[in-house]
């Protein structure tokens, strides 16, 4: 079988390396055309956020004024999947950083948000009307002592045991929702949060900033050192502890780094439905919908996460939107199984990947 395999994918790289040569004398004066953008951001930028070519540069300028802009070119449907997608890409580049970077898959961390979107609402339910300034960073806080509280007993443990222990968090802290619920709104939720704007353009505004900006943060975080060594973490453990460092000290860093925008997302998130349930916020549901949006972005590259949050909710509310829920969903996951099996490295990896080999060289 495995030698089936590397047939298989040496025909596959053959395949691609005749597509690259033929597209190569299109695509090369675009890119000779678009590289003095790229050395310029390259010179000033590229040693904090990677240096790029100048397709790459075009398509990450491209994409960032269509998303900014979405409000002036789209209709009312994406933009209310955009605005959700900003939400859900916050989440995926935040298990990204944690699970992507250094190899310890977590299904916990829907715990995290639903922390943040519990703690924000059962503040203005049982204790006061208070003003967002206030409630936002205790939010946070709760998520980041949340994280801890996990990762403390986990971190120790490694493969199906660390991911075991984190599945657990998310059925323990469902099953505590019921037994709480004058304080939780047991089944039903609280509806005590209020949404930002019913103004859609505002609203999506309201979650593509904090999303660019935790972007830019975590890209800058996983081109330091600190993401080298989770990535080294990744590949072997045994190494950084033989180098010195403590590997354990880090992945608790990881799940600092990672809790805090876990945090913001699960705040936007409740001021965007202006309540919180368990079966929207909490379910594991929502850890295996992150991971998936990573897989098909493109696991460890922070980016990759985020594009792979837009494709999934566009292929959900408005590709395939005229469908049946379930056949709907069943060729969403079936989709996600076809990139796990034929593009482990995601559908938005590879394709910067191929824009590397087909620009030309850099400065």
């Amino acid at each position: 079988m495995s030698s089936e395999t590397e047939s298989s994918n040496t025909i596959a790289g053959e395949s691609s390396g005749r597509v690259v040569d033929r597209l190569r004398p299109v695509t090369g004066p675009i890119d000779r055309a678009l590289s003095p953008l790229a050395n310029g951001y390259n010179r000033f930028l590229g040693p904090y956020f990677g240096e790029m070519n100048g397709l790459q540069f075009a398509l990450l300028f491209v994409s960032l004024i269509s998303l900014a802009t979405a409000p002036f070119w789209s209709n009312y449907i994406i933009v209310q999947t955009f605005t959700v997608a900003s939400i859900w890409a916050i989440f995926a580049m935040s298990w990204d950083i944690q699970s992507g970077y250094t190899g310890y898959i977590s299904f916990g961390h829907s715990a995290l948000s639903g922390a943040a979107a519990y703690t924000t609402a059962m503040l203005l339910y049982n204790v006061g009307d208070f003003p967002f300034m206030v409630t936002a960073p205790v939010s946070v806080f709760v998520t980041l002592v949340v994280g801890l509280a996990i990762a403390l007993p986990s971190l120790r443990l490694s493969g199906p045991y660390f991911s075991l222990i984190t599945f657990v968090a998310v059925l323990i802290f469902y099953r505590l929702i019921r037994p709480f619920s004058d304080q939780t709104g047991g089944e039903t939720g609280l509806q005590s949060v209020e949404v930002f704007t019913y103004d859609p353009v505002a609203l999506y505004y309201y979650m593509f900033v904090p999303m660019v900006v935790i972007a830019v943060v975590l890209v800058f975080i996983a081109r330091s050192n600190i993401g080298l060594v989770f990535t080294a973490i990744r590949e072997n453990e045994s190494a950084v502890e033989a180098a010195g460092l403590n590997a354990t000290k880090f992945k608790l860093w990881s799940f600092v780094i990672s809790a805090i925008p876990m945090g913001i997302g699960g705040v936007l998130l409740a001021h965007y439905y202006g309540g919180v349930d368990p079966y929207t916020f909490v379910v594991v549901d929502n850890s295996i919908e992150m991971i998936a949006m990573a897989v098909v972005g493109g696991m460890s590259s922070i980016l990759g996460p985020l594009a792979g949050a837009f494709l999934f909710l566009s292929l959900d509310r408005i590709i395939l939107t005229e469908l049946p829920t379930r056949l709907r969903w069943i060729i969403i996951w079936v989709a996600v199984l076809v990139v796990l099996v034929f593009a482990r490295d995601g559908v938005f990896r590879k394709l910067w990947h191929g824009l590397d080999r087909l620009g030309g060289d850099r400065e």
